[in-house]
């Protein structure tokens, strides 16, 4: 059973320290460097769900079972590719794209997820309001972007974003269901000694405790203060990078992109 904590207007579940990538599932002895691949098929699969998210105080019906799926899957995605055609590279850390192209290298997945577009943050570890500030940076990079992308939408626009953060060579999934008006977040990996995943969810109005809540939750549990956050935008939406306005074509090309990119498992 998932531990509920409820901070703020944020609510969080605790998945027992065995349901996590690395310890569930058939193909668990994969899950050390597989998060990348459970981010993103865990995005595909809430995206092909009729109604995934429902109310910010409860976890979602299918949440156990999609949760499950996504890492068993990722797990034997990173088994097939990876280890089985290149097994000096089984520490392989996988960038989205690379990522992307392994999902759908296996058709029976019928992955349908786009890359809408990629951009990146760099913080200060040693300042004293760090995660203050990381926080509200990124609240302001996910802000814009969502008002872009529902204004260039139109009436096709589809129910969810996705937003993959890496960080700290850790992939977490940030969904945006626009119908249920709720942002969530998923981390596969296991958190301490007594906790595996964890699933966070609030209003997209108070998106600022989600964020803050990772950002601490990142130190609280690994010591870690990343100068570099990873954001990767993705869509179902078809050719949906064509589709990019001026306007956020301008904000993508404010943020500079670093000149080494981050090992992204």
């Amino acid at each position: 059973m998932a531990i509920h904590e409820q901070i703020d207007n944020l609510n969080i579940w605790w998945f027992p320290r065995d349901f996590c990538q690395s310890r569930f599932g058939e193909f668990q002895q994969s899950g050390t460097n597989s998060c990348t691949l459970i981010s993103l098929i865990l995005a595909d699969k809430v995206a092909k769900a009729e109604r995934f998210y429902q109310r910010v105080a409860e976890l979602p019906p299918r949440g156990w079972e999609l949760f499950g799926n996504a890492m068993n899957d990722g797990n034997n995605v990173y088994h097939n590719v990876i280890t089985t055609n290149t097994p000096q590279a089984r520490n392989l850390n996988l960038n989205i794209p690379d990522a992307i192209a392994a999902i759908r290298s296996q058709q029976k997945m019928n992955f349908r997820l786009e890359e809408w577009f990629y951009t990146h943050m760099e913080a200060d570890p040693s300042n004293p309001m760090y995660n203050r500030n990381v926080a509200l940076q990124l609240s302001r990079i996910f802000q814009i972007t969502l008002q872009v992308f529902q204004q260039a939408g139109g009436r096709d626009m589809p129910q969810h974003l996705f937003s993959a953060i890496i960080a700290d060579s850790r992939t977490v999934m940030v969904t945006f269901d626009f119908r249920a008006s709720i942002v969530a977040l998923f981390d596969s990996h296991q958190h301490g000694r007594d906790a595996g995943a964890v699933f966070a969810q609030c209003t997209i109005q108070n998106m600022d405790d989600l964020l803050f809540w990772f950002i601490s939750m990142l130190h609280n549990v690994y010591s870690s203060r990343p100068s570099l956050f990873e954001i990767s935008f993705l869509s179902s939406q078809p050719g949906v990078a064509k589709r990019i306005p001026p306007a956020i074509k301008k904000v993508a090309g404010e943020m500079k992109k670093p000149t080494k990119t981050m090992a992204r498992p």
